[in-house]
């Protein structure tokens, strides 16, 4: 998730870390830190407990990938149990950010 949000800081991408389980903010952000994430990386959020009502979470990871309307667009387990498709979401954010309008001017 790092690797993404630090290769496309310079695109209309942003990501939002969500620690779902016990454990606290500190050690999710310092599990983030080990990744190469740091607090100036801009497109990057880290919150507790996110939920979506269209979306079937039960296990995590788990990514909802959303388009530059705001429409959800992909969603399904990462990692690979409970039948994730591992990195997946990396592939998918790419082929949306093909969809932005182009910036005129």
């Amino acid at each position: 998730m790092v690797s993404l949000a630090k290769s496309l800081k310079d695109e209309p991408f942003h990501m939002i870390a969500s620690y779902c389980q016990r454990g606290t903010k500190e050690s999710t952000l310092a599990s983030l830190a080990r990744h190469g994430w740091k607090k100036d990386l801009e497109n990057t959020s880290v919150m507790f407990q996110s939920t979506f009502p269209k979306a079937p979470i039960k296990y995590v990871p788990y990514y909802l990938i959303f388009d530059h309307t705001g429409k959800l667009r992909y969603n399904h387990m990462a990692g690979r149990f409970h039948g994730g498709d591992g990195d997946t979401y990396q592939k998918l954010v790419k082929k949306l950010l093909k969809e932005v309008p182009k910036k005129r001017g």
